[in-house]
């Protein structure tokens, strides 16, 4: 039964992951070769397919999904996140085993020292490097700790996924024995070790700290009277000092060391407590229903002792030679997560979706599950807490403790669901489910303040006895760009965990109403604490957005400070009001420009989240290449690229607004006798943008020639129709429509029997908006674009080359010679089209949709700063920057490369005589800065001019239309980074601002 069930979870993942290129399983030739060592000598095709695949850094799969097909981001999260359960497991069952008296905050310590023990080991084993797929921006040789860890973890999954668990077992038990060798991985506080020999304060320490704020490093320095010395480094002081201590004892005190090797006298066997019946009998029911032997029921016995039984029964606990059930809940605790993600991993394995949300079990449902099974009754409690009863916690404890011993009983199982009771089966969907689980309050709020750029912290007050000790929490955010603090107050829960997420809900909640249409009346009844904690964190985003840049999609997701209601300009309005009079006079906001432009981005994220004219534009140029001779360009799609054309003169120009009157009189006067119109229209404005799309959807009623009407059908919201005398063709009315719809987001287009509707919808501006409300006034009014003007002139050009093309070779000819006159001549029109449609290719395709995955920053320029070196004149150098510390940034390496190249490429072109180019970063916790910097004749004036203002950037290249500086700008707006010149002595300096990419487990574990 066990080996028909691997076989079809490993059926279903090897289906999944079957199809790698033969090269990428090529490269995991050293991997597979030294997974042999630990008895997978011949695995099966699929098997090792899965391996290849399962050494796939997420940043080359976003930059190659066509070479690793069956992959997405959830399932290598899925794959990391089932190791790091495995490996956590097995360093439990390994520490339990070799324990002679394990407790549960021992046990604890030594599975945190091994697991984090992981990224050096993982470093040091060549076979991960050699077999990893890795993006541009990282170096095999070089490869960061944290990166061979993510793959170790990855291939530990796809063992356990495929039914290798004992493979897997294997290879962290080489792990845990390297560890072990040295005198490190058995001591894990050397500073508690060296006190105990030498005394409390026999020992001083002095630190020293290097390095920016971004990248510390503490150097300790350990020393006692006798002037002997440690020294040591870390990321912290407290690292500093472990290595310093542990540095101080190897050298001055290692029979400290060695003493600590020496195990302990091995405790006699504990016996089952024989009453009261109800344990006993709930004893026997758990033995049967495992079908576990005799000698497991001493450890069934210790699964439902609770401590208060213990200190109230202490001669009778140390007669039976009992505790109480904390160490197996230890081991039940990992137990359940690797089932939960085991089980999870299984799931996703048969349909991987491209993004999963991941979570954890929550302790009630533990508590459920212990009460379903009936265990409640067989739980011995001491009088004090038995008259109170069992609260979640307690049940949840009991319940992945009965677990744990069932675990221990049976040696250790690969999974307890081949040896689940029947009985018990909607407890295994209870307590394994495959449905994504909601994210607890705690990390919610975590991610939400990391946004909001606030540091958070925990205080806990205690109460009760200690049978029954409760917590209350409190949370303390602190403001770096308010200068202030302020703290919520939970109540009193049983267990630290319970309460920090009861505090949490708290805070949520406030964010949550503040996330609605109306914050002020959400917040008119509430009390002063909710109304002051609201007013802080409004202020807090506020100055946020006021400061720089942000990534928009992050506050959408988040429902932060209104950007997720840009789609509707009502409610965003409404929202705004709200938050002008809950902010009232108490806090001094002064909103730069980012908070207008932060809105701005948020509208423009949502208003063209397809980037359906950047699509649309794409495929032109894909038709425009495939033109081989002037007959071939169709009337049809030159009509096409005139609207396309249009369209982006639209969005990159800032006319006036016009009365609908005014624009009925130049309708008249253009159209002439085939339009007909009423006598009298409403005087309502409309804006340049509502103009352009009513007058597109008017040429396309008129296009035909055939007589056209025009007429009101509403003013509140504003309702044209307009229709033509004759049917037209319904691909050409949708096609212009589909164009049109992408350019107001006030105006919706849409065709209708022998014609087009228009659709314009207005909003009521307050009539004194506050700072926040004038912000989103700005935001919502149309701005000129300069990167789609320059578009236009661009696609007017090709259009006009094409027109030529068509004419030169339609004209008839009097000669032969005449004829290939006109035949060269349409063929250079033609050939100008394919280059300037090469041109607008290059220029946009750096425009692609942004997506969610992030590049190692330092990594990244090493990498390409050796790629420019080759390809760089002899008469230029570039300096190649440092890479200390990894920073993750959030853009995807092929779109940072395109913006490198962009600017690199310009430094080049400015250094014709020779000169010197560097590239240089840095970074804090919420943003990078890349600096490059050549030392040649500087930027003109008027380039700098216009970037700082926002205008169209005009070239001083020949040909140039400065296409390339507007994209780059356009695409960090995208992704809440930032284009900017800095001053320099000599030459041009760029400055690329970038946001840090949210930390993910995949990421951090």
């Amino acid at each position: 039964m066990v080996e028909a069930m691997r076989e079809a979870y490993g059926k279903a993942l090897l289906g999944t992951l079957e199809r790698p290129t033969a090269e990428r399983v090529r490269e995991a030739a050293p991997a597979l070769s030294h997974l042999s060592r630990f008895g997978l000598t011949a695995p099966r095709r699929g098997l090792s397919n899965a391996l290849a695949l399962a050494l796939v850094h997420s940043s080359y799969y976003f930059e190659n999904k066509k070479a690793v097909p069956g992959i997405t981001k959830a399932m290598l999260d899925a794959l990391n996140r089932l190791g790091g359960a495995f490996l956590q497991k097995a360093a439990a069952a390994e520490t339990y085993r070799n324990s002679t008296n394990p407790t549960s905050g021992s046990m604890s310590k030594d599975v945190a020292t091994i697991a984090s023990s992981v990224p050096a080991w993982a470093a040091e084993q060549k076979w991960i490097r050699q077999s990893a797929a890795l993006s541009v921006g990282l170096s095999r040789e070089e490869l960061p700790a944290k990166v061979t860890a993510l793959l170790f973890r990855q291939l530990l999954g796809v063992l356990c996924l495929a039914g290798e668990e004992e493979v897997a077992r294997k290879l962290v038990s080489d792990l845990i024995t390297t560890q072990l060798q040295g005198a490190a991985g058995d001591v894990s506080d050397p500073k508690k070790l060296l006190q105990e020999h030498l005394g409390f304060n026999a020992v001083t320490y002095e630190f020293r700290r290097e390095g920016p704020d971004h990248n510390t490093i503490f150097h300790a320095v350990a020393a006692d009277s006798r002037r002997r010395r440690g020294e040591g480094t870390g990321r912290s002081k407290k690292a500093a000092a472990h290595q310093a201590s542990l540095d101080f004892l190897r050298k001055h005190i290692p029979k400290a060391l060695s003493a600590r090797r020496e195990t302990a006298a091995p405790r006699l066997p504990a016996l089952e407590i024989p009453f009261p019946e109800v344990h006993v009998k709930t004893v026997s029911r758990l033995q049967e229903l495992f079908t576990l032997p005799d000698q497991a029921r001493p450890l069934l016995s210790q699964a439902l002792i609770h401590a208060s039984w213990t200190y109230e029964n202490q001669a009778m606990t140390a007669r039976y030679r009992q505790r109480d059930y904390q160490v197996l809940a230890f081991l039940g605790s990992h137990v359940l997560v690797y089932e939960y993600f085991l089980a999870t991993a299984r799931h996703l394995a048969v349909d991987p979706p491209e993004e999963f949300p991941f979570g954890h079990v929550p302790n009630d449902i533990f508590d459920s599950a212990f009460r379903q099974a009936g265990l409640a009754p067989g739980l011995l409690l001491g009088t004090g807490q038995g008259s109170m009863g069992i609260p979640v916690e307690m049940g949840s404890d009991a319940f992945q403790a009965v677990l744990g011993a069932v675990s221990v009983a049976g040696g250790f199982p690969d999974t307890l669901a081949n040896q689940w009771p029947t009985e018990w089966r909607a407890l295994w969907q209870l307590i394994v489910p495959k449905a994504p689980l909601p994210i607890d309050p705690t990390s919610r709020l975590e991610r939400a303040a990391s946004t909001m750029k606030l540091q958070l912290r925990h205080e806990y007050r205690e109460s009760g006895p200690d049978h029954q000790r409760r917590y209350a929490a409190t949370v303390i955010f602190d403001s770096v760009a308010l200068g202030l603090s302020t703290r919520m107050e939970g109540t009193a829960a049983v267990g630290k965990t319970p309460a920090k997420h009861q505090v949490s809900r708290l805070v949520l909640n406030v964010l949550d109403r503040l996330a609605d249409h109306s914050p002020a009346r959400s917040f008119d009844s509430a009390d002063e604490r909710d109304r002051s904690l609201a007013r802080f964190l409004l202020a807090q985003q506020a100055f946020v957005l006021a400061m720089s840049p942000v990534p928009p999609q992050r506050w959408i997701s988040q429902r932060l400070f209104g950007l997720h209601l840009v789609s509707d300009s009502a409610a965003l309005l409404t929202w705004a009001v709200g938050v002008d009079e809950l902010l009232g006079l108490d806090v001094a906001l002064q909103p730069g420009g980012h908070l207008r432009e932060a809105f701005r981005s948020a509208v423009d994220t949502i208003a063209d989240a397809d980037r359906a004219l950047d699509t649309a534009l794409a495929q032109a140029m894909d038709a425009i290449e495939q033109f081989q001779d002037p007959v071939s360009v169709d009337p049809a799609f030159l009509q096409h690229l005139v609207q396309l054309c249009d369209v982006y003169r639209c969005l990159g120009t800032d006319d006036r607004d016009i009365s609908l009157s005014e624009l009925v009189d130049d309708w008249r006067i253009l159209h002439r006798d085939r339009l007909k119109t009423a006598a009298q229209w409403p005087g309502v404005r409309i804006s340049a943008r509502e103009r352009a799309t009513s007058d597109a959807a008017l040429s396309a009623v008129t296009a035909a020639g055939h007589e056209a009407s025009a007429e009101v059908l509403g003013v509140s919201p504003l309702h044209l129709r307009f229709r033509s005398a004759q049917p037209l063709s319904r691909s050409s009315v949708e096609g212009v429509c589909a164009l049109w719809s992408k350019v107001s987001r006030t105006t919706s287009i849409m065709p209708t029997d022998h014609g087009i509707d228009v659709i314009v919808s207005t909003t009521q501006t307050p009539v004194d908006p506050g700072p926040i409300t004038q912000a989103v006034v700005d935001a919502l009014r149309p701005s000129p674009e300069p990167y789609r003007a320059a578009v236009a002139d661009l696609l007017h050009d090709l259009k006009n080359q094409l027109v030529a093309s068509r004419l030169a070779s339609s004209h008839p000819a009097e000669s032969r010679t005449a004829q290939l006159q006109q035949q060269l001549t349409a063929s250079r029109h033609l050939d100008e089209a394919h280059s300037l449609a090469l041109r607008v290719r290059a220029a946009t395709s750096i425009l692609r949709p942004a997506g969610t995955e992030s590049v190692e920053l330092g990594g990244f320029l090493r990498q390409y700063a050796a790629a420019v070196l080759t390809r760089l004149p002899a008469n230029i150098s570039l300096s190649v920057p440092e890479a200390s510390h990894p920073v993750h940034v959030a853009l995807e390496a092929r779109t940072l490369n395109a913006v490198l190249d962009n600017l690199v490429g310009n430094a080049i072109e400015a250094l014709r005589k020779g000169g010197a180019i560097t590239l240089a970063w840095t970074a804090d916790e919420y943003e990078a800065v890349v600096e490059i910097a050549d030392n040649g004749p500087g930027l003109p004036a008027d380039v700098a001019a216009a970037l700082a203002s926002g205008e169209r950037v005009r070239s001083t290249k020949p040909g140039g239309n400065g296409l390339g500086l507007l994209g780059v700008r356009t695409l960090l707006a995208r992704v809440g980074g930032q284009l900017s010149a800095a001053p320099a002595p000599s030459g041009t300096a760029w400055l690329i601002t970038l946001p840090i990419a949210p930390s993910t487990t995949s990421e951090s574990e």
